[in-house]
This record gives C-alpha cells, structure tokens and sequence, in this order.
C-alpha cells in the first residue's frame, strides 16, 4: 500500500488518481488518496500574491509527508518551490503533457474576424488570471485588454467566465484536459507559446517523497520519465538562477535535441508591459541555463524603480534595451533620432512580394507600411511563413493573420539563420524594408540559397530636432 497525498481541488485530486492508476500498473501496489486543504485552497479573497505564493499549495502536503502521514504527495509541478524542503526530495516527474496555456473566451467577447494567431478578444476585454506572466504577456501583444485577478478551482474560474464576471481567463491546457470539463458555452482558444511560454514545469506532475524512505523511492521510479525530468529541471534551474519563486514573470521551455538540448525563455515586466525573449542550444542544460540568466539576473528586483530613462535610437525604437530597462524598473523614454520617409511602391514589385511563399521582417515599421500598400492595392498576403527580428515586429506582423517564427537574437544574420533553416533552397521570400537597410539578412539568405525579394517601402533621414518629451503631469 502507497498512502497519496492530494489537494481536495477536483483537479488535484484527478493528478492523483491518475499517478495511483500508473504506480499500479507498473508495481502492482495498491494506493490510497489522503486529501487536505493548502493555503492557496482556503484563501480564496485575496489575490495569491497577497497571501504569499512560495508553498501556497504545498507546504500542508509536506508536512504530512515529514510526519509520515503520507508516503508521497502528488503536486502541479509549477506550483512546487524550486529549493527541495529539508527531508524531501522529487521521487517522479511522470510523462509530461500539454504544456501551453489557453484562453476561454464568453462568445460575446470574440473579436469578430480576428486574424488567425491574432488573440481573439474584442476590444478593451476583462480578462481573469491570477498570474503576473499570463497577464504581462498579454498586456505586451495587447495594451487595451484589462486584467483583473481570478481565484478559484478550474471548475470554478470557467463557470465565472460562463455567467460573464470575466470576458476571458487564462488556463494551463494540461488542467483543462485532464479534467475534460464539459466547456459548452466558451470558446477554447490555445495561446500560441512563442507569444507566452509556458511558467517552469508547466504540464508536469511533481510526485514528492521523504529522502529516507527508499521503498518509495524504489516504486516512485518505476513511473519516472526521465527527459521529462531533465527538461523540468532545466527550466526550473533558469527561475532559481534568476532567484525568483513561483510569481516571477518568467516563461520557459526546455526540449531534449539531438545535439543536447534548447531552451526558450522570456521575461516579462515593466509599466507599461515588457518582455525579453531568448533561446540557447548546447550539450547540457548547465551551460543553458547560465548563458540565458547571465543577461537578465542584474534586471531582477527593478533596480531602476521610478528612475527616468531617455533612450536615443536611431531608429526610434528601444528595442531589447528599452525592454531590459522597463524590466529593471526604470520609465523608459524613446528619443527618436530619425525620421521615415515613405517611399512609392512600384505595384509589380508589390504584387510578387504579396504572392511569394515567405516574407521576412526587420522591422515594425516596414510590416505597418506593408500592410498599408496592401491595403491600398487591394491585396492579400499569400505567404505561408512569415521570419521576423524580436517580439516587437513578430507582434506587428502577426496582424497579417499569418503564423510568425521570431528569431533568436537580433540583426539580418539571424533573421536569415532562421529563414535558412525552415525553408529550402531556391524559396522565393518577400522582404519589405528600408531603402537604407542593412545588407546582413540578403547576403545571410542568399549564401542559404534563398531567392530575396527587396521591396524598399520607405527611407530613413536624420531628424534635425530631436527632443526629450516633457514629464509627465505626477
């Protein structure tokens, strides 16, 4: 007999009969389910945060493991600390499942044709969610949604979506599924995970035991996956190296490769919403982990709080750096040093650029003056791929209603990096630019054996005044 602990929520109780149902069929053990109420179970008016969110729904469950009430408590992986408890340690991370997050959405508050990959919500909509990473992610693609704070089981948040006290909330797609709600009434809209990456762990079950029973350690392995195990520790080693807890706006995903393995990451904060986002690829998740947190450990703790920044750009937008200084508290104040200059579209060169396969982004700018001249040349898009440089053009082009593959780093050689590797040789790919532009991400496609086609949209001249624009009234 294995005595499980479980939260009495339905969805923590259904993790536990189905980690019962694994440990039985692979030891033949019988288990038995102790059920009890955390801190985030019985606090529900106040917002986790409020309450403290470090062992919010864990600290009861390991106290029963440490009195030996319990043999093994079962937890929602991303919900566990990262630092093992004095005692404790993880005896299995079962197979990992869906790791995205989801909106559902009431049917009145669908953005009526919204474009596919665009988020789906009319304007100004209230959305629920308990988490500072669901709701800054949102806020960076979508500056007029609303957030208000959302408690509650699953059942509970989909039913206050249901009768209209929310428009919309945000959801682990794993809980959905595994308690396969009947959600007749709300549409299911999963978010894509270059836009938020899933919190550390997200999917994975934690299955905690005492570090002295070797019994139950010994059973615990038989339903241990290993390269999920690896992946989990990885993300969850990035938001320890970053030293945050579980309300840290921190997004990962880590995936064993071939070569060793690759993390995604972003990190979210700012007022208003900013967000990093970075991928590393190495032998070992080590090295990956510390090249990704080496960069964003010093924006930790918003250092600048309340300090007023004027960035001077060229090209007037902060870019990664503005994102880092709003992240590290500071208000950030773009200082454009140029100006743009539309330049006329030769309609031929537009036409072969709205119908080629595949379009390349360098910029925001160049993706709003190409939607204009398509829109003025009653054109639609035809590419099936569309390569864009950081989250803030990958943003402005996924109005075209087209999927967007954002590339990691910055400048021309990355963008063409990634073109490269998704597209074969000999792809036509559309590229609206600047008449002034770099020549990086041409000779990067062209030495791909990619077929570029320049379409020179506007130019870029120095501004012969440029100005700090005043405080702001207090």
């Amino acid at each position: 007999m294995i005595v499980l602990g479980s939260r009495t929520s339905e969805l923590a109780l259904t993790q536990t009969r189905a980690v019962a149902e694994l440990l039985r069929a692979a030891t033949g053990c019988d288990c038995r389910i102790e059920t009890m109420e955390t801190v985030g179970d019985k606090v529900l008016e106040r917002p986790l945060a409020a309450i403290g969110t470090k062992g919010a729904f864990t600290a009861e469950l390991e106290d029963a493991l440490r009195a030996g009430r319990i043999d093994a408590a079962v937890h929602s992986l991303k919900d566990l600390p990262v630092d093992d408890p004095p005692g404790l340690v993880l005896g299995a991370v079962p197979e990992r499942v869906d790791t995205a997050d989801v909106l559902l959405i009431r049917p009145e508050a669908v953005a009526a044709g919204a474009a596919p990959g665009a988020i789906p919500l009319r304007q100004g909509a209230r959305v629920g969610t308990s988490s500072p990473r669901r709701c800054l992610s949102l806020q960076v693609a979508r500056p007029d949604l609303q957030f208000a704070d959302i408690r509650g089981n699953v059942g509970t948040r989909a039913g206050k979506v249901l009768r209209g006290d929310y428009d919309a909330a945000v959801f682990a797609a794993a809980g959905l599924d595994r308690l396969r709600l009947d959600l007749q009434g709300l549409v299911r809209w999963q978010i894509p995970v270059d836009l938020l990456p899933p919190a550390p762990g997200q999917g994975a079950l934690a299955v905690q035991c005492r570090a002295d029973d070797e019994r139950t350690r010994g059973l615990l392995q038989r339903i241990h996956d290993e390269d999920a195990a690896r992946c989990v520790a990885a993300e969850r080693a990035l938001l320890a190296a970053l030293g945050g807890g579980c309300s840290l706006p921190l997004g990962a995903l880590a995936q064993a490769t071939p070569q060793g393995c690759r993390m995604t990451a972003a990190l979210f904060g700012g007022t208003p919403a900013a967000v990093l986002r970075a991928a590393a690829t190495g032998p070992d998740f080590a090295a990956v982990v510390a090249e990704l947190a080496a960069p964003w450990l010093p924006l930790i703790g918003a250092p600048l709080q309340g300090q007023r920044v004027a960035l001077l750009r060229i090209d007037g937008d902060g870019g990664d750096l503005a994102a880092a200084l709003a992240i590290a508290g500071a208000r950030v104040v773009p200082v454009a040093l140029t100006r743009a200059i539309d330049l006329p579209a030769e309609p031929q060169a537009v036409a072969a650029v709205a119908a080629a396969p595949a379009l390349a982004f360098a910029s925001a700018r160049a993706v709003e003056r190409f939607r204009t001249v398509l829109g003025t040349a009653g054109l639609a898009c035809r590419a099936a791929q569309v390569f864009a440089i950081g989250p803030t053009t990958a943003a402005a082009a996924r109005a075209l209603g087209l999927p967007v593959h954002v590339a990691d780093g910055s400048g021309g050689s990355a963008l063409a990096g990634l073109a490269a590797r998704s597209l074969p040789r000999g792809s036509r790919i559309g590229f609206p630019c600047a008449a002034d532009r770099n020549p990086g991400f041409e000779a990067g496609a062209a030495a791909a054996g990619l077929l570029v086609l320049p379409l020179p949209l506007y130019r870029v001249e120095a501004d012969p005044a440029p100005a700090l624009p005043p405080e702001p009234p207090p």
